[in-house]
């Protein structure tokens, strides 16, 4: 599977960035800018994501509804509050502190039960 990682801060993405390569798939990124993220949640042959929700001080909402539109599985690692997160990307949030193997096991089981990926699964975080 190839995982897209959408995160600012170096040593979040490169904890994910190992974590996955040790479970034996592609890390796509880190993608640390937002318009970066926008390019690989578009074309980018993802099958599932981690995404920041904020990414250098702007908001990746876009992406996220981005990912929805493609129908690419992710999950939003942030240390928001909930109350910021809009009610139609609630259910993709898994909040900070949370160690990073919880965070994809959840990952890889949500792309699981989504089926056999078609593109690459992009992850969130802040």
């Amino acid at each position: 599977m190839k995982i897209a990682v959408m995160e600012d801060e170096y040593f979040i993405a490169d904890d994910f960035a190992v974590e996955i390569r040790r479970r034996g798939h592609e890390t796509v990124g880190p993608f640390a800018e937002l318009s970066a993220a926008f390019q690989a949640a578009s074309s980018a042959a993802i099958d599932a994501a981690l995404l920041d929700i904020d990414l250098q001080g702007e908001a990746s909402l876009g992406v996220a509804d981005l990912l929805l539109k493609r129908d690419i599985p992710f999950l939003i690692y942030t240390g928001y509050s909930r109350e910021v997160i809009p009610s139609r990307l609630a259910g993709y949030v898994v909040e900070k502190p949370n160690r990073i193997r919880d965070v994809l096991d959840r990952l890889f089981r949500d792309a699981l039960a989504h089926g056999s990926p078609q593109t690459p699964v992009a992850l969130v975080s802040s």
